[in-house]
């Protein structure tokens, strides 16, 4: 402001003598009132409405040019004298002869539209008679021109020393104001800049403490939410050419969290292939949603923007950024979002190596039944984060889009029929119901009529027709479970039926089509018992199209601590009791023994932990698997020779609890022993057990009543 006082001080030091007296008086009040106005509308705006003396015109304009960016910009007042400007730069109404001109320029309106036909219809060229342009210069330097339209003169001969004292003052004001943009929009830009910093810092320092992507998307959803008001988010994981799904969203305050599968889409496909951004409108997020192969958007979901992870280097997922409002993202917010992204890549890094290293943990007494429990992938019942479970649920999600039979091997209890639930679920047919049969409980006098239906008076007992198993899995999935159980008799028939697909009931000489997808386990050696001719060759081939083998636990021990907290957590609730912490010591126990039984093994003793829980840490019966003969052995296990679990003696015991345990419990409850917050509650034991055993290891309760 300085610099536009002295050009003014420096303008009216020129004297001039004119027979109009107030002149000079006219243009201090003039100078007076463009010091009072801030940008270029208040200019237009005030040529436009002020009466001044020496000013006798319909309309001002004024032309603007930025060498840098090359641009030519008009300003003007329409006919309802509203502040208007254009841009003309690489327009067809191109100002570049008007503003090149560095003098004065007067033409009438005849003259003025021969010269310039394009502009005849513009609203600031509207009724010219007389047109006067003149150079808007400061230091030899053009800032644009100033034009006038129908500009009357006063007859006397110090017109053009007057227009040239107004118009300095004008471009005077101008160069100030451009100069005070420039530094404004720098010290915003410079704002917007540690504001970013400071934003992606918070966010950071966030997520990279994270211990599930759970938690991961709900911290960092609160951060979108605050910045852009964003309230949808996802994670998507790509694994040969399907991908995993994790989603967050704010509803009513709480959060919503939910895992989903797809194997293929156009659009993230392009971010795959061209690792760039993908921006989706509301017209391909209502196409995206009508596709069970695409990925999940909820109802509310307007648009959307796919951002890849990549973390040194690889790109190993997208983020899904989501608005429930139809809008489009701004370049600044897109370079916020891959920024992000970066970091969210990161924390899922840390997140796997966090959970890879967290079995061997030792520097805590307890561990929370809620600490470092993630997600169980896309699969809802099949809770994991093994590498060798990874590769078989890769299996699953491979097959499960084709019809093609699968054979699943594995011990008794480690979850076969879960795995044929997840493929069922992934697959075509997953709005039907998947019909299962155990074959070795359906007596072999029955079977081909469990599995084929009868007629009425088939034969003994055949009172009613019964529609068999492979007609009622029409259209679905029929899971046939220890197929080595099945008579070696009825083989042939279920070879014809894979091959035609056709079946016969008993009692009935008519062929019925049937459209089956079959899956069968065993838990058996198969080939063996080919070998020993008590499976047909043909069928076991027939049958061992995709083989999926399923790990026993003793080989997952890093899922052992997802699993007894998942189960902990469960029937505690079912039983109506409060669980939230297990002993290190019990749970490394636990992680080192075969578990010969595998999960169902794993289930039974952790709810016989939760029957003899009775505070608040899970009591783990360890003295009875440290007993048994399996303990301690990381020996495979032969799958022909587990056929009977071993008994396990059910006797209430209790956990060794030392004097750290009871120091740590009694700091945590402020020296308060009885009570359901109490140091006994917590520990399991009795008031008089506990007083007991702190009197004999010289403890006393009111040491601890201060300490927090």
């Amino acid at each position: 402001m300085l610099g536009f006082l002295f050009a003014i001080r420096a303008i009216l030091s020129v004297r001039v003598n004119i027979s109009m007296g107030n002149f000079e008086s006219d243009l201090m009040i003039f100078s007076k009132a463009l010091l009072t106005i801030n940008d270029i509308s208040g200019v237009i705006n005030f040529l436009n409405n002020e009466k001044l003396l020496f000013i006798d015109a319909d309309r001002v304009n004024i032309i603007l040019k930025d060498d840098i960016n090359a641009q030519s910009i008009l300003y003007y007042q329409n006919a309802d004298k509203e502040f208007q400007h254009h841009d003309y730069s690489g327009d067809i109404l191109n100002f570049h002869h008007v503003v090149s001109h560095e003098y004065s320029h007067y033409i009438n309106g005849e003259e003025f539209y021969r010269t310039f036909p394009q502009l005849s219809l513009h609203p600031a060229y509207t009724n010219i008679q007389t047109y006067c342009k003149i150079p808007l210069l400061i230091a030899n330097q053009q800032l644009g021109v100033i034009e006038y339209i129908n500009l009357r003169l006063p007859n006397h001969d110090d017109v053009e020393k007057q227009f040239k004292l107004f118009n300095n003052m004008i471009a005077a004001m101008i160069e100030h104001m451009l100069g005070h943009q420039v530094a404004s929009s720098l010290t915003q830009q410079l704002s917007h800049e540690h504001q970013d910093f400071q934003f992606i810092v918070d966010v950071t320092n966030a997520v990279i403490n994270q211990s599930s992507k759970q938690e991961l998307i709900s911290s960092l959803l609160r951060f979108l939410y605050q910045r852009f008001g964003m309230n949808e988010l996802s994670i998507i994981q790509s694994q040969d050419g399907h991908y995993n799904q994790y989603s967050g969203s704010d509803v009513d305050g709480e959060m919503d969290y939910q895992c989903h599968f797809f194997t293929d889409d156009s659009m993230i496909r392009n971010v795959v292939e061209n690792n760039q951004v993908a921006i989706l409108t509301s017209a391909d997020i209502y196409k995206i949603s009508n596709n069970e192969n695409s990925p999940y958007f909820s109802s509310q979901a307007k648009s959307a923007s796919i951002i890849p992870m990549i973390f040194r280097g690889i790109t190993t997922g997208y983020i899904c950024y989501v608005r429930t409002i139809e809008t489009q993202f701004q370049s600044s917010e897109i370079e916020l979002f891959k920024q992000i992204s970066a970091r969210v890549a990161l924390a899922i890094h840390s997140i796997k190596v966090h959970q890879s290293t967290t079995p061997h943990r030792t520097l805590t007494k307890f561990i929370s039944v809620e600490d470092c429990y993630d997600e169980p992938a896309i699969f809802d019942d099949i809770i994991s984060q093994s590498e060798v479970m990874n590769k078989v649920l890769e299996q699953v999600a491979l097959v499960a889009s084709y019809d093609s039979t699968v054979l699943i091997l594995g011990e008794s209890g480690t979850g076969k029929e879960l795995i044929a639930r997840a493929i069922h679920k992934m697959s075509h047919r997953s709005k039907t119901n998947m019909v299962k049969m155990n074959c070795a409980a359906i007596p072999s006098g029955l079977f081909e009529s469990e599995l084929f239906g009868h007629e009425r008076g088939a034969f003994t007992g055949a009172i009613t027709q019964r529609v068999g198993r492979f007609e009622q899995a029409d259209k679905g999935t029929l899971f046939l479970d220890e197929i080595g159980d099945m008579p070696l008799e009825l083989q042939p028939k279920l070879l014809r039926v894979l091959q035609e697909n056709e079946i016969e009931r008993v009692g009935k000489n008519q062929l019925i089509s049937i459209d089956v997808r079959i899956i069968v386990a065993t838990n058996v050696n198969l080939l063996q018992m080919v070998q020993q001719k008590r499976f047909r060759n043909d069928l076991y081939y027939r049958l061992n199209v995709f083989p999926i083998e399923i790990p026993p636990l003793r080989e997952r021990a890093e899922d052992i601590p997802l699993l007894v907290k998942h189960f902990t957590r469960e029937l505690a609730k079912k039983m109506g009791k409060t669980i939230t912490s297990i002993a290190v010591e019990d749970m490394a126990i636990m992680q080192q023994f075969s578990w010969p039984g595998n999960v169902r093994e794993l289930r039974n003793i952790i709810e016989r932990s939760v029957i003899l829980t009775r505070g608040h840490v899970l009591n783990v019966p360890t003295q009875e698997l440290i007993s048994l003969p399996v303990m301690l052995t990381n020996t495979a296990i032969d799958s022909t020779a587990i056929e009977v679990m071993p008994s396990i003696n059910v006797k209430p015991t209790t956990v060794i609890i030392d004097k750290q345990m009871i120091i740590d419990a009694l700091i945590n409850c402020h020296g308060v022993i009885a009570g359901l917050n109490g140091v006994a509650n917590q520990l399991g034991l009795k008031r008089t057990t506990l007083l007991s055993r702190m009197k004999k290891m010289g403890l006393n309760s009111q040491d601890y009543r201060l300490i927090s």
